[in-house]
């Protein structure tokens, strides 16, 4: 039982590693975008693509789940 508990613990922490990472996906892309973009009033500065997602760029909104809509 020990050994069951300890192997879902690991499982559920590697899902959570995952997720992270997919989860910023967004954000890499709309980085990749504002890269291609001319902001001359520095409305994007704030687009910092080390934030674990985009929901508190300016001019980002996001559902419930942390998703870019």
């Amino acid at each position: 039982m020990e050994r069951l508990i300890s192997v879902c613990l690991w499982l559920i922490l590697a899902l959570h590693l995952v997720l992270r990472v997919a989860g910023n996906a967004e954000g890499d892309a709309l980085n990749a975008l504002k890269n291609n973009l001319t902001d001359p009033n520095n409305l994007l500065q704030d687009w910092d693509p080390t934030d674990t997602n985009p929901c508190q760029w300016y001019n980002i909104t996001c559902n419930s789940e942390n998703s870019v809509t």
